[in-house]
Protein backbone atom coordinates (compact mmCIF):
# COMPACT_ATOMS: atom_id res chain seq x y z
CA UNK A 1 0.00 0.00 0.00
CA UNK A 2 1.19 3.53 -0.72
CA UNK A 3 0.15 6.72 0.57
CA UNK A 4 0.46 9.31 -2.27
CA UNK A 5 -2.84 10.53 -2.34
CA UNK A 6 -3.44 12.42 1.38
CA UNK A 7 -6.66 14.53 2.75
CA UNK A 8 -6.11 16.76 5.60
CA UNK A 9 -9.29 17.75 7.10
CA UNK A 10 -8.58 21.71 8.08
CA UNK A 11 -10.29 24.95 9.09
CA UNK A 12 -8.55 28.16 7.13
CA UNK A 13 -7.49 30.24 10.39
CA UNK A 14 -5.60 26.44 11.67
CA UNK A 15 -2.14 26.80 12.35
CA UNK A 16 -0.73 24.67 9.69
CA UNK A 17 2.90 24.88 10.78
CA UNK A 18 3.83 23.04 13.75
CA UNK A 19 0.85 21.04 14.16
CA UNK A 20 1.33 19.49 11.21
CA UNK A 21 4.85 19.33 10.16
CA UNK A 22 5.35 15.53 11.20
CA UNK A 23 2.43 14.37 8.69
CA UNK A 24 3.86 17.12 6.05
CA UNK A 25 7.06 15.85 6.46
CA UNK A 26 6.24 12.86 5.40
CA UNK A 27 4.01 13.67 2.65
CA UNK A 28 7.05 15.69 1.28
CA UNK A 29 9.64 12.32 1.43
CA UNK A 30 6.59 10.66 -0.52
CA UNK A 31 6.06 13.04 -2.93
CA UNK A 32 2.02 13.04 -2.41
CA UNK A 33 -0.94 14.90 -3.58
CA UNK A 34 -2.41 16.14 -0.81
CA UNK A 35 -5.79 18.16 -0.44
CA UNK A 36 -6.84 20.52 2.13
CA UNK A 37 -10.44 20.03 3.02
CA UNK A 38 -12.80 22.51 5.42
CA UNK A 39 -16.76 21.17 6.10
CA UNK A 40 -18.94 23.91 6.52
CA UNK A 41 -21.16 22.59 9.18
CA UNK A 42 -24.58 22.67 7.66
CA UNK A 43 -26.37 24.37 10.53
CA UNK A 44 -29.87 25.14 11.19
CA UNK A 45 -29.20 28.36 12.10
CA UNK A 46 -28.09 29.31 8.29
CA UNK A 47 -31.77 28.47 7.35
CA UNK A 48 -32.87 30.54 10.07
CA UNK A 49 -31.21 33.76 8.77
CA UNK A 50 -32.98 33.23 5.53
CA UNK A 51 -35.77 35.30 7.06
CA UNK A 52 -33.86 37.95 7.42
CA UNK A 53 -32.03 40.08 5.00
CA UNK A 54 -28.80 37.71 4.04
CA UNK A 55 -30.15 34.91 2.33
CA UNK A 56 -28.46 31.30 2.95
CA UNK A 57 -27.24 31.00 -0.44
CA UNK A 58 -25.39 33.78 -0.07
CA UNK A 59 -23.99 33.67 3.07
CA UNK A 60 -22.73 30.10 2.18
CA UNK A 61 -21.45 31.73 -0.73
CA UNK A 62 -19.17 34.17 0.63
CA UNK A 63 -18.29 31.80 3.55
CA UNK A 64 -17.40 29.39 0.50
CA UNK A 65 -15.17 32.05 -1.43
CA UNK A 66 -13.51 33.40 1.76
CA UNK A 67 -12.71 29.93 2.81
CA UNK A 68 -10.98 29.21 -0.71
CA UNK A 69 -9.08 32.25 -0.45
CA UNK A 70 -7.69 31.35 3.18
CA UNK A 71 -6.76 27.77 2.11
CA UNK A 72 -4.73 28.91 -0.76
CA UNK A 73 -2.85 31.28 1.11
CA UNK A 74 -2.16 28.05 3.17
CA UNK A 75 -1.17 25.71 0.37
CA UNK A 76 1.67 29.13 -1.30
CA UNK A 77 3.14 29.23 2.31
CA UNK A 78 3.12 25.04 2.83
CA UNK A 79 4.94 24.54 -0.79
CA UNK A 80 7.77 26.90 0.34
CA UNK A 81 8.80 24.45 3.13
CA UNK A 82 7.32 21.68 1.52
CA UNK A 83 8.41 21.74 -2.24
CA UNK A 84 7.54 17.94 -3.13
CA UNK A 85 4.00 17.80 -1.99
CA UNK A 86 1.11 18.46 -5.00
CA UNK A 87 -1.45 20.78 -3.12
CA UNK A 88 -4.89 21.07 -3.57
CA UNK A 89 -7.83 22.65 -1.84
CA UNK A 90 -11.97 21.31 -1.37
CA UNK A 91 -14.53 22.87 0.81
CA UNK A 92 -17.61 20.55 1.37
CA UNK A 93 -20.93 21.59 3.12
CA UNK A 94 -22.18 19.18 5.75
CA UNK A 95 -20.98 16.97 9.27
CA UNK A 96 -17.50 17.16 9.46
CA UNK A 97 -17.21 13.53 9.47
CA UNK A 98 -19.29 12.18 6.77
CA UNK A 99 -18.21 14.64 4.52
CA UNK A 100 -14.49 13.83 5.40
CA UNK A 101 -15.25 9.73 4.25
CA UNK A 102 -17.55 10.56 1.07
CA UNK A 103 -14.85 12.73 0.26
CA UNK A 104 -11.97 10.65 0.61
CA UNK A 105 -13.32 8.40 -1.19
CA UNK A 106 -14.22 10.34 -3.80
CA UNK A 107 -10.54 11.58 -4.77
CA UNK A 108 -9.15 7.70 -3.61
CA UNK A 109 -7.41 9.21 -0.87
CA UNK A 110 -5.08 6.27 1.34
CA UNK A 111 -4.61 8.43 3.92
CA UNK A 112 -6.49 11.18 6.22
CA UNK A 113 -4.85 12.90 8.84
CA UNK A 114 -5.93 15.30 11.31
CA UNK A 115 -4.80 17.39 14.28
CA UNK A 116 -6.66 15.68 17.07
CA UNK A 117 -4.92 18.03 20.11
CA UNK A 118 -6.75 21.35 20.04
CA UNK A 119 -9.88 21.57 22.68
CA UNK A 120 -11.71 24.75 21.24
CA UNK A 121 -14.55 25.60 18.80
CA UNK A 122 -12.13 27.70 16.55
CA UNK A 123 -10.29 23.99 15.51
CA UNK A 124 -11.70 21.39 13.27
CA UNK A 125 -11.31 17.28 14.36
CA UNK A 126 -10.63 17.26 17.78
CA UNK A 127 -9.63 13.74 20.03
CA UNK A 128 -12.72 13.53 20.38
CA UNK A 129 -16.48 12.75 18.07
CA UNK A 130 -15.22 14.32 14.85
CA UNK A 131 -11.92 11.78 15.51
CA UNK A 132 -13.75 8.75 16.90
CA UNK A 133 -16.24 8.85 14.28
CA UNK A 134 -13.21 8.44 11.71
CA UNK A 135 -11.61 5.96 13.42
CA UNK A 136 -15.17 3.62 13.78
CA UNK A 137 -16.27 4.51 10.25
CA UNK A 138 -13.54 5.12 7.99
CA UNK A 139 -12.45 2.69 5.41
CA UNK A 140 -9.48 4.83 5.35
CA UNK A 141 -6.64 4.69 7.59
CA UNK A 142 -6.71 7.44 10.01
CA UNK A 143 -3.28 9.49 10.92
CA UNK A 144 -4.02 11.21 14.25
CA UNK A 145 -1.18 13.60 14.85
CA UNK A 146 -0.73 14.17 18.73
CA UNK A 147 -0.15 17.48 20.11
CA UNK A 148 3.57 16.35 22.05
CA UNK A 149 5.03 14.78 18.51
CA UNK A 150 3.34 17.57 16.28
CA UNK A 151 7.07 18.93 15.25
CA UNK A 152 9.06 15.93 15.89
CA UNK A 153 10.22 13.59 13.50
CA UNK A 154 9.06 9.95 13.43
CA UNK A 155 11.84 7.73 14.82
CA UNK A 156 10.19 4.69 16.76
CA UNK A 157 7.25 2.96 15.18
CA UNK A 158 4.96 0.70 17.06
CA UNK A 159 2.53 -1.85 15.28
CA UNK A 160 0.50 -2.98 18.17
CA UNK A 161 -0.30 -6.72 16.95
CA UNK A 162 -2.64 -9.40 18.55
CA UNK A 163 -1.37 -13.39 17.13
CA UNK A 164 -4.05 -14.94 20.22
CA UNK A 165 -5.12 -16.73 17.11
CA UNK A 166 -4.71 -17.32 13.39
CA UNK A 167 -8.49 -15.29 12.16
CA UNK A 168 -6.93 -12.36 12.33
CA UNK A 169 -3.33 -13.43 10.31
CA UNK A 170 -4.36 -11.47 7.32
CA UNK A 171 -5.36 -8.07 9.20
CA UNK A 172 -1.99 -8.55 11.18
CA UNK A 173 -0.38 -8.60 7.85
CA UNK A 174 -1.88 -5.67 6.93
CA UNK A 175 -0.94 -4.03 10.53
CA UNK A 176 2.76 -4.89 9.85
CA UNK A 177 2.49 -3.97 6.11
CA UNK A 178 1.46 -0.12 6.91
CA UNK A 179 3.85 0.10 9.82
CA UNK A 180 6.66 -1.36 7.78
CA UNK A 181 5.81 1.07 5.35
CA UNK A 182 5.65 4.28 7.44
CA UNK A 183 8.66 2.69 9.28
CA UNK A 184 11.02 3.01 5.87
CA UNK A 185 9.60 6.37 4.45
CA UNK A 186 11.02 7.80 7.63
CA UNK A 187 13.77 5.50 8.03
CA UNK A 188 12.51 5.08 11.66
CA UNK A 189 12.71 1.88 13.66
CA UNK A 190 9.80 -0.30 13.64
CA UNK A 191 8.81 -2.49 17.44
CA UNK A 192 6.35 -5.07 16.47
CA UNK A 193 4.31 -5.51 19.74
CA UNK A 194 2.09 -8.04 21.04
CA UNK A 195 1.07 -7.74 24.48
CA UNK A 196 -0.27 -10.81 26.23
CA UNK A 197 -0.89 -12.83 29.97
CA UNK A 198 -2.66 -16.23 30.69
CA UNK A 199 -6.02 -15.19 30.90
CA UNK A 200 -6.74 -18.46 32.60
CA UNK A 201 -4.60 -18.72 35.41
CA UNK A 202 -7.61 -18.72 37.97
CA UNK A 203 -9.11 -21.46 36.25
CA UNK A 204 -6.16 -23.20 35.86
CA UNK A 205 -5.44 -22.95 39.95
CA UNK A 206 -9.21 -23.53 41.02
CA UNK A 207 -10.25 -25.80 39.10
CA UNK A 208 -7.61 -27.82 37.95
CA UNK A 209 -4.87 -27.61 40.75
CA UNK A 210 -1.65 -26.29 38.77
CA UNK A 211 1.05 -25.66 40.79
CA UNK A 212 3.10 -22.28 40.47
CA UNK A 213 5.34 -24.37 38.72
CA UNK A 214 2.56 -25.62 36.12
CA UNK A 215 1.22 -22.43 35.62
CA UNK A 216 4.87 -21.06 34.88
CA UNK A 217 5.39 -23.48 32.24
CA UNK A 218 2.06 -22.81 30.67
CA UNK A 219 2.88 -19.35 30.16
CA UNK A 220 6.41 -20.11 29.00
CA UNK A 221 4.58 -22.20 26.19
CA UNK A 222 2.02 -19.69 25.52
CA UNK A 223 4.82 -16.50 25.00
CA UNK A 224 6.92 -18.46 22.98
CA UNK A 225 4.17 -19.73 20.56
CA UNK A 226 2.59 -15.90 20.34
CA UNK A 227 6.64 -15.01 19.92
CA UNK A 228 6.82 -17.33 17.01
CA UNK A 229 3.41 -16.06 15.33
CA UNK A 230 5.02 -12.65 15.93
CA UNK A 231 8.67 -13.18 14.05
CA UNK A 232 6.17 -14.87 11.16
CA UNK A 233 4.61 -12.18 10.42
CA UNK A 234 7.77 -9.93 10.50
CA UNK A 235 10.18 -12.47 8.08
CA UNK A 236 9.18 -10.58 4.82
CA UNK A 237 10.68 -7.51 5.89
CA UNK A 238 13.73 -8.74 7.52
CA UNK A 239 15.94 -8.00 4.52
CA UNK A 240 14.63 -4.55 4.10
CA UNK A 241 17.34 -2.47 5.91
CA UNK A 242 14.31 -1.37 8.55
CA UNK A 243 15.26 -1.61 12.15
CA UNK A 244 13.21 -4.19 13.12
CA UNK A 245 12.62 -5.17 16.96
CA UNK A 246 10.13 -7.34 18.49
CA UNK A 247 8.58 -6.71 21.81
CA UNK A 248 6.06 -9.21 23.63
CA UNK A 249 4.53 -7.50 26.41
CA UNK A 250 2.86 -9.10 29.24
CA UNK A 251 0.00 -7.43 30.80
CA UNK A 252 -3.31 -5.83 29.94
CA UNK A 253 -3.02 -4.60 26.02
CA UNK A 254 -4.82 -0.99 27.66
CA UNK A 255 -2.57 -0.31 30.20
CA UNK A 256 0.46 -2.05 29.09
CA UNK A 257 1.00 -0.63 25.57
CA UNK A 258 0.85 3.03 26.17
CA UNK A 259 3.23 2.80 29.50
CA UNK A 260 5.78 0.95 26.82
CA UNK A 261 5.23 3.52 24.59
CA UNK A 262 5.76 6.54 27.00
CA UNK A 263 8.64 4.58 28.30
CA UNK A 264 10.43 4.23 24.91
CA UNK A 265 9.47 8.07 24.18
CA UNK A 266 7.63 5.99 20.74
CA UNK A 267 6.68 8.65 17.79
CA UNK A 268 3.68 6.82 15.91
CA UNK A 269 1.79 3.63 17.07
CA UNK A 270 -0.24 1.22 13.94
CA UNK A 271 -2.93 -0.25 15.13
CA UNK A 272 -6.28 -2.24 14.16
CA UNK A 273 -9.61 -0.56 14.39
CA UNK A 274 -13.31 -2.28 14.56
CA UNK A 275 -16.11 -1.88 15.71
CA UNK A 276 -16.10 -3.95 17.99
CA UNK A 277 -14.48 -5.30 20.91
CA UNK A 278 -12.80 -8.58 21.98
CA UNK A 279 -9.65 -9.51 20.29
CA UNK A 280 -6.70 -8.80 22.93
CA UNK A 281 -8.04 -5.14 23.20
CA UNK A 282 -5.94 -4.21 19.79
CA UNK A 283 -8.60 -3.44 18.08
CA UNK A 284 -11.29 -0.96 18.22
CA UNK A 285 -13.85 -1.41 21.53
CA UNK A 286 -13.74 -0.22 24.57
CA UNK A 287 -9.78 -1.30 25.21
CA UNK A 288 -9.16 0.55 22.22
CA UNK A 289 -10.60 3.18 22.73
CA UNK A 290 -9.17 3.24 26.56
CA UNK A 291 -5.67 2.72 25.13
CA UNK A 292 -6.53 5.95 22.73
CA UNK A 293 -7.01 8.24 25.42
CA UNK A 294 -3.74 6.82 27.03
CA UNK A 295 -1.64 6.85 24.31
CA UNK A 296 0.86 10.02 24.22
CA UNK A 297 1.76 9.97 20.51
CA UNK A 298 0.36 9.86 17.28
CA UNK A 299 -1.61 6.89 15.92
CA UNK A 300 -2.91 5.28 12.85
CA UNK A 301 -5.80 3.18 13.03
CA UNK A 302 -6.68 0.80 10.23
CA UNK A 303 -9.48 -1.11 9.16
CA UNK A 304 -9.08 -4.98 7.45
CA UNK A 305 -9.88 -4.38 3.93
CA UNK A 306 -13.64 -5.92 3.56
CA UNK A 307 -14.79 -3.44 6.05
CA UNK A 308 -17.81 -1.60 4.16
CA UNK A 309 -18.20 1.90 5.75
CA UNK A 310 -21.75 2.96 6.73
CA UNK A 311 -21.52 6.46 5.66
CA UNK A 312 -20.52 5.32 2.12
CA UNK A 313 -23.61 2.45 2.33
Amino acid sequence: MTFRRILVPVLPEQDLGPSFHQALEFANNYDASLTLLTVIEDLAELKELANYSITTLDLLDKTTRAFYHQLNAHTHELKKQYPKITFSTLIRIGIPFIEIIKAANENQTELIIIDTHHHDKTTTCQWGSTTRHLMRKSNIPIWSVHEKQQSKSIERVVAAIDVTTSSSADFNEKIISIAHEFSAICQAELLPCHAWRLETEGYLRKWNSYTDLDIALVAKQLRQDRADRLKSLIAPYEASGTPINIRMLEGDPKQIIPQFVKQEDIDLVVLGSLSRTGIAGLLMGNSAEYMLDALKCSVVTIKPDDFSSPVLS
